[in-house]
């Protein structure tokens, strides 16, 4: 009997069954495997065999994997195996492909040893090879760190002891200097006069991408994937446009990312959206209709002859090359490639607009506008995108030559002038004081 299929298509995975292992002395025991390991479950028949069945295939439903001794007998393959399962789905494709990598080389070197005797030293030795690549000093302690999260993870699902994980802890980041490893380095600001040069070789939808990505200081992806349905038209020189997806919506409490777009901005993505209600607003098919109608710009056209005419019906039913729904970041940084080379400015990459915005948001607002700009939840972040420091401490500097203002005179007051009516009650009140002194001055004598 076939086994059933879930939503997606594919599969269920079978439920574990139930064995009986004979003994000579009459007591069979009961058993069942699962995920390749054998687990015992009392004297065959038995009620208690029944229920210790029933709560492992429970546990295995949920995703729990039942306790295990010290000598858990689960290689480090099988671990980091079970790791990226569970991984899938639930962190960003750039982050899984960066895990799969050290995965890789931590199967190369260990993956048939036992997880549970994985100590410091194979650890170590897995950073030496990192070493040895030649990666940067920052990229071996990230790398490191990821193969200690995936014994943590083994020790929340009981696989490994808990003292693998501690142990690997104890391991000392690389500091800087050390081995003589090169430093990881800083993603520079781009010019304002490069990126105008490179503006004019660009097409009109990978112009207007750049345009959007500087001014709101987003992630390459997250401009690639705005959609129209998600923008909100608040007033006429002011749109919301939400975000479905970006870095930080798996943390707890995540806010939703909404970049807002003014007069200027707008201005640009309306010949891109046309009557369009839905969509991604760059399309690559878009880009290349503005393509072919700049060639078509003072072109002479002869007339087809029919088995031209016939191919080229052919090739449009049935076209070679498929554009894509939008933009994905690799196809994003290649046009601005080809676009700095034709333009004769050096090479920048998209992210590098990212640095830019928020370094020019935060010259004119502040610090704190840029961080709310970039959707940083932290303002730590925001000032390793920030590269304005120089540029404030020159201001400073600058202020100081300009002359300093004379203080200014304090004005007079003119003097008091009193009323008719005033002045009489006060030589009543002078008259009365008098009198009060000649009556003191008497009592005295």
């Amino acid at each position: 009997m076939p086994r059933k299929k879930t939503k997606s298509g594919q599969k269920s995975p079978k439920q574990p069954a139930i064995y009986r292992q004979k003994r000579r002395d009459g007591q069979d025991t009961a058993f069942t495997v699962i995920d390749g390991r054998r687990i015992h479950l009392g004297i065959y028949g038995t009620l208690e065999a029944e229920k210790e069945y029933r709560r492992a295939v429970a546990e295995w439903n949920t995703g729990i994997i039942a306790p295990k001794q010290t000598n858990t007998g689960v290689t480090v393959a099988e671990l980091v195996l079970r790791f990226l399962k569970e991984r899938q789905g639930k962190v960003s494709h750039t982050q899984l492909d960066h895990e799969c990598r050290v995965g890789n080389i931590l199967v190369s070197l260990y993956g048939d040893t036992d997880a549970a005797k994985f100590d410091i030293n194979c650890l170590r030795v897995v950073r030496n090879e990192f070493i040895q690549k030649g990666y940067v000093r920052q990229k071996i302690n990230w790398r490191v760190q990821i193969i200690r999260f995936v014994f943590k993870w083994g020790v929340s699902f009981k696989i490994v002891p808990a003292t693998v994980y501690h142990e690997l802890k104890a391991l000392i980041p690389v500091k800087k200097g050390e081995y003589d490893l090169p430093e990881s380095k800083e993603r520079p600001v781009v010019s304002l006069d490069d990126i105008e040069k490179t503006l004019a070789e660009l097409s009109p939808v990978i112009r207007a991408m750049v345009q959007i990505h500087l001014v709101t200081a987003a992630r390459p992806t997250e401009v690639c994937e705005l959609r129209i349905e998600n923008i909100d038209r608040q007033a006429e020189n002011l749109w919301a446009v939400r975000l479905e997806h970006h870095k930080t919506d798996h943390l707890e409490n995540a806010q939703p990312k909404i970049l807002y777009l003014a007069k200027p901005e707008i201005d640009v993505l309306l010949p891109l959206i046309g009557d369009r209600t839905e969509g991604y607003i760059f399309r690559p098919i878009d880009a290349m209709r503005y393509e072919k109608e700049r060639r078509a710009t003072g072109a002479v056209f002869t007339k087809k002859q029919p088995s031209r005419a016939a191919r080229d019906a052919e090739r449009a039913k049935n076209p070679k090359q498929e554009f894509g729904e939008c933009y994905d970041f690799s196809a994003y940084r290649k046009a601005i490639y080809r676009a700095c080379d034709r333009a004769g400015v050096p090479r920048w990459f998209p992210y590098q607009l990212r640095h830019t915005g928020i370094t020019l948001i935060g010259l004119e607002h502040g610090v704190e506008a840029a961080q709310h700009t970039a959707g940083h939840r932290d303002i730590k972040m925001t000032q390793r995108y920030f590269h304005g420091e120089n540029e404030i401490a020159k201001r400073v500097a600058l202020a100081r030559n300009k002359p300093a203002e004379a203080p200014a005179a304090p004005k007079e007051e003119p003097p008091y002038e009193a009323s008719g009516e005033q002045n009489a009650v006060i030589a009543e009140l002078l008259r009365q004081n008098k009198q009060l002194l000649e009556m003191l001055a008497k009592g005295s004598k």
